[in-house]
This record gives structure tokens, sequence and C-alpha cells, in this order.
């Protein structure tokens, strides 16, 4: 009698925990691109690839930030540049080096404020010692 007792108020509780559980972040997000940031210039990687929780109209910016890295920019909006990531900032390798992203495999083609994300794309943050070749 003591064990049907016992079962009967954990089926509730069990039930209760089940529930919690099954409303995952994943659930919660429109979109989920995978991010990484890699630094070139000391072959060092500041953020494994990982995907992000974002919600709809995100941008490749707003993938950057759920990384929760320090970042440094200028401007806002689609005219958003970045100038640091968590304190790796521009010119510290030489005159032409920067951060610049790459979007499913191919150098971004609009500002990072501008492009807008999917749970399929690929974003990676780089940081190149001639960032204006990473282009070319």
């Amino acid at each position: 009698m003591k064990r049907l007792l016992t079962f009967s108020l954990l089926i509730p509780l069990l039930t209760g925990c089940a529930d919690s559980s099954s409303t995952g972040t994943n659930s919660e997000c429109a979109v989920e691109p995978t991010i990484s940031v890699y630094n070139a210039a000391t072959e060092e990687t500041l953020y494994h690839e990982k995907s992000v929780c974002l919600d709809e109209g995100a941008t490749v910016l707003d993938a950057l930030q759920a990384t929760d890295l320090a970042i440094e920019s200028v401007g806002g909006g689609e005219m958003t540049y970045v100038t640091a990531i968590d304190g790796v900032e521009e010119k510290s390798a030489g005159q032409s080096s920067g951060w610049v992203y790459a979007f499913n495999g191919s150098p971004g083609d609009e500002g990072a404020g501008a492009k807008e994300v999917e749970s399929e794309d690929i974003i990676q943050w780089r940081f190149e010692e001639d960032a204006i070749s990473f282009f070319e």
C-alpha cells in the first residue's frame, strides 16, 4: 500500500518535470544560424562553431551579439561596423587588419546589420591581417 501511495505521488511530480523540460530553448527560437569567431592573425578560435537562438529578422550582427563576446562597433543598424571582438581591435595586426565575416562560405556582401539570417546559415567572423584581400 505504501508503494502505491508513493508511486501515485511521484506521477504528478514526474509529469510536471517532463512538461518543464519539453519547452527547451529550441522551440523559442525563430532562427538558429551557426556562428564561429576566429582570429586568423593568431590562428585562435574565440568562439567555437555553435548555433545561436535568434528572433525572426535577425542579422549577422545579432548572431555575433548572441555569442556574448565583447563587441565594439561604430555606426548603427544596417551601417554598423564592428571594430573589435573580444579585445581584438582592427589595425592591431597592421594597417589593413580588421574584422570581416563569411556567410555560407562566401565573403559577406552587405553590412552585418543588414544581412538577415536563417537557421541553415553558417556565419564565420574572421580577424584578418589584410581584411581587403578577404573580399578578392
